[in-house]
């Protein structure tokens, strides 16, 4: 967005590929400009097929629409950027390519669908945007329906933070982008698949995954006085993570991966059914300064996350499990 931003300000001759917007809700409407005639001889020459009349027109709108890119993310975000620092700009005009959209689950359905054929295909798309709009990813399905549905009491858009980066406000357990890293190795277990190999299965042919994962997630909340009284209301997340001890393992995305290896490490390696294995890891002392993850996960002198070799993951696994 900063270099996009940057070539709006800096160029005077600027151009924009036209921006792919999805639109719904409200009340928009097109209304054709009939009655076009050639303005010359040499126009009036000329063969125009009876569609051409039908092609020029404007689109009005009720201001209740709401709009989405669905190409050009990156364009609209170095647009906004640009207006900050260079308001004059707000007047020019871009072409804008808008495809209708119900608001309904086969509508959102076609414009996620319609989005991964833009991106997903030609170029890399960032994770999160994945998470939003694929609809054929599993663990991207399946994290939206953990955050979004009533099947799943515990996640939720107040308590789930949407940015990809650290998750450092107060009311995120962690980030939607960690949920779904997490999602994706449960899922890999379950088809018995590496997690490279997902991109050949669809959600829709194996909807039986998300009771798997929602157990996973939902035992690890009951499991866990922390996570419930958070998903409760009683306290929020920012309670169990500081920067002086660095707080609860579970209320960092690093703790999350950490704690869904050791999980699946139970269940393949030593035997345990998915809830024992919760039951055995959250007895243990999640504290990220308590004996199993300090100087290991959390450096007690620097107050900061270390970067975590192999030989500590395999201590943490032990402690977690003796």
């Amino acid at each position: 967005a900063e270099e996009i931003s940057r070539y709006l300000v800096s160029n005077e001759d600027r151009f924009f590929n036209s921006l792919v917007v999805a639109v719904y809700d409200g009340n928009p409407n097109w209304h054709e400009i009939g009655g076009i005639t050639p303005n010359n001889e040499e126009a009036s020459l000329l063969e125009f097929p009876e569609y051409a009349g039908n092609c020029l027109g404007f689109l009005s709108i009720t201001r209740d629409e709401k709009f989405f890119a669905l190409d050009g993310q990156h364009r609209l975000a170095g647009i906004k950027t640009a207006l900050k620092s260079n308001s004059n700009i707000a007047d020019e005009l871009i072409s804008v390519i808008i495809v209708a959209h119900s608001n309904t689950p086969e509508g959102k359905i076609r414009s996620r669908r319609l989005f991964t054929t833009l991106n997903k295909k030609a170029k890399l798309v960032s994770k999160d945007t994945i998470i939003a709009l694929d609809e054929d990813d599993i663990a991207a399905c399946i994290t939206r329906r953990l955050i979004e549905s009533d099947d799943f009491p515990y996640f939720n858009e107040d308590n789930i933070s949407f940015n990809s980066g650290p998750v450092r406000d107060r009311t995120s357990i962690t980030s939607i982008v960690n949920i779904y890293d997490n999602v994706q190795k449960l899922v890999a277990y379950k088809l018995g698949v590496k997690i490279i190999e997902l991109e050949r299965f669809r959600y829709r042919d194996n909807l039986g995954l998300f009771g798997f994962v929602s157990d996973f997630y939902g035992h690890t909340f009951e499991a866990c006085p922390e996570l419930s009284q958070v998903a409760k209301g009683e306290r929020q997340a920012g309670f169990y993570r500081n920067s002086e001890t660095g707080g609860h393992v579970l209320f960092r995305p690093i703790g999350w991966d950490l704690y869904t290896d050791v999980v699946l490490f139970a269940l393949i390696n030593a035997r345990y059914d998915l809830l024992k294995a919760i039951k055995k890891i959250t007895s243990n002392n999640l504290n990220m300064s308590g004996p199993i993850f300090s100087n290991r996960v959390w450096s007690l002198k620097q107050k900061k996350i270390l970067k975590i070799s192999a030989k500590n993951v395999k201590a943490i696994q032990k402690a977690l499990l003796l």
